[in-house]
C-alpha cells in the first residue's frame, strides 16, 4: 500500500488533513493450507467498514496528532519513516482479514478474527501484523486471483445481499452484506 498524506488550509470549514491509499488486499498465503487477504479497512464496533491504514501508519510511527491535524514535525517524521515495525492503532482493531470457501465463489466470503486462524486453516497461528516502509512498487495482482473483483457487474450484486424489500439495520448486517468490491482497493484504486 502507499498513502500520502497532505495539510488542507483554506477550506470553506478550515484547516485540515487529508489522505490518499493505493494498492490492494494483501494476499497472504499459507502454504498449502488456504489463502487470506488483509484488507485495506477494519471493521468497527458500529458495525461499519472504516479506514485503517492510515490512522494505523501514524500511531504504529509514535505519531500522536490525527490526519487532520498534522503538524510539521509529523510530516517530517512521516518522510524520514524507515524500516519495519509492529502495526498499531489506537484501539486493539486490525484490518479487516478475510477468505473465501472457494475464491471463484465471492459469495462464499468470511471474516477471520486473528484468534480463530487455527479454526480455519489447522496449525496456523496469527502473531501479528507488521508495517514496513519500503521503495517497492506497488503490486496488481489482485484482479489476477481474484478476476471477479474486476467485472461491469453491479457491485452490490457480487457479494450476498437482502432481497429487495428487506433492509435490517446496520448492526444486524453479517459481514458479507456489507463489503464490495472497492473495499479489495485503496480508494486511490477504485
Amino acid at each position: 500500500m502507499e498513502i500520502s498524506y497532505s495539510k488542507v488550509t483554506h477550506s470553506l470549514i478550515g484547516n485540515g488533513g487529508a489522505t490518499r491509499l493505493y494498492g490492494e488486499a494483501l494476499i497472504l498465503d499459507l502454504g498449502g493450507k488456504g489463502t487470506v487477504y488483509i484488507l485495506p479497512i477494519q471493521h468497527d464496533p458500529n458495525n461499519s467498514l472504516t479506514q485503517v491504514y492510515e490512522d494505523g501508519v501514524l500511531t504504529s510511527f509514535g505519531i500522536k496528532n490525527s490526519i487532520g491535524s498534522l503538524s510539521e514535525a509529523d510530516f517530517a517524521t512521516l518522510r524520514d519513516a524507515t524500516g519495519r515495525r509492529p502495526f498499531k492503532l489506537k484501539t486493539s482493531r486490525l484490518p479487516v482479514i478475510v477468505s473465501f470457501k472457494s475464491e471463484t465463489d465471492p459469495k462464499t466470503i468470511f471474516e477471520i478474527q486473528p484468534g480463530e486462524f487455527g479454526r480455519y486453516f489447522p496449525g496456523v497461528r496469527f502473531t501479528g501484523l507488521d508495517i514496513e516502509i519500503t521503495t517497492d512498487r506497488i503490486t496488481y495482482k489482485l484482479r489476477e486471483r481474484l478476476p471477479w473483483l474486476d467485472t461491469t457487474v453491479a457491485p452490490r450484486k457480487i457479494f450476498p445481499r437482502n432481497p429487495p424489500g428487506v433492509l435490517r439495520p446496520l448492526r444486524e448486517l453479517p459481514f458479507s452484506y456489507m463489503v464490495t468490491p472497492a473495499d479489495f482497493f485503496g480508494d486511490g484504486n477504485r
